[in-house]
């Protein structure tokens, strides 16, 4: 994986090489608050979908906020995930290739040992 970022911190729009993940980091953080306020008491967890920013950095703040953990719909977005150190991930989509559902029994066990260890 590359280590050159597509954009400066307080660069010209026009400087950023698309694909490019922009945030607002305190709109992002009041709308976790917000959404883990609206949840709180109501027994009902937060599980995010890492489709809207495939990007384990807000997964994990997700996470810190009160997520359950993320879903996401492939078994590679999964890794990706799993490898970054969310523990709890739901692939929403079914897996019916061999070779995939090998990569999901093997990243479970990956999974479940990542989860262990941020204990």
């Amino acid at each position: 994986m590359s280590d050159t970022w597509p954009a400066g911190v307080g660069g010209p729009v026009s400087d950023v090489e698309t694909p490019a993940l922009v945030l607002d980091i305190d709109a992002f953080a009041r709308n976790l608050e917000a959404m883990q306020a609206e949840l709180s008491g109501s027994g009902v967890a937060l599980r995010a979908h890492g489709k809207a920013h495939k990007c384990p950095e807000i997964a994990k703040r997700q996470v810190a906020a009160g997520a359950v953990g993320i879903c996401c719909q492939k078994v590679s977005e999964a890794e990706a995930f799993v490898d970054a150190g969310i523990g709890s991930v739901l692939v929403s989509n079914e897996i019916v290739a061999p070779s995939k559902l090998a990569r999901l029994a093997e990243l479970a066990r990956r999974a479940v040992r990542c989860s262990r260890s941020s204990r």
